[in-house]
């Protein structure tokens, strides 16, 4: 069973997704979600440290329907050897807050990463809040984060993000 969520290829519309980067607090990090000359999307930047910053996030547009029947989001990436975050969002949430899995596809190859429910962790601005599990019925909405504390341009290639029932695949 797979459910596709975003799919970026040539011949799909293009929906955009906000910018939250940590210009937000002061610091001056800067991405872009755009796409690419082969259709894919593109979450690139560059993370910087002054001010207190170090992070670059881009949020989905609302999911069209509830997530159901799926134990894992499974991505069709393409890394340049940094580690990111995939974040869900619910209407429920407090600012700042989203279940987080971290995943570090390997530079210059397409992979799947299959991230299960079971290993997303509430987080608040950074930090554990709590012990509560995903509920994916409620996840309105997704996003991409590189808050790996290492200044310097990034680039992650999207093609795919699904819903799949098969979460035993290797990260």
């Amino acid at each position: 069973m797979e459910q596709t969520l975003y799919r970026f290829c040539p011949h799909t519309p293009f929906a955009p997704w906000q910018p939250a980067d940590d210009g937000l607090m002061g610091g001056v990090s800067c991405s872009s979600f755009a796409r690419t000359a082969d259709g894919h999307a593109a979450f690139r930047g560059c993370v910087s440290l002054e001010n207190n910053g170090g992070f670059c996030s881009v949020r989905s547009p609302d999911l069209p329907e509830r997530l159901t029947g799926g134990e894992a989001i499974a991505l069709r990436v393409r890394g340049d050897g940094r580690t990111y975050t995939l974040c869900l969002h619910t209407r429920t949430l407090l600012p700042g807050t989203s279940y987080r899995c971290r995943f570090a596809p390997p530079a210059g190859e397409w992979v799947r990463v299959v991230l299960p429910f079971a290993d997303f962790v509430l987080m608040r601005f950074g930090q554990r809040a709590g012990v509560s599990p995903v509920d994916p019925t409620a996840v309105t909405a997704v996003s991409l984060l590189v808050s790996d504390r290492q200044e310097g341009a990034f680039a992650l290639e999207v093609a795919e993000v699904t819903l799949t029932a098969s979460p035993a695949r290797p990260r």
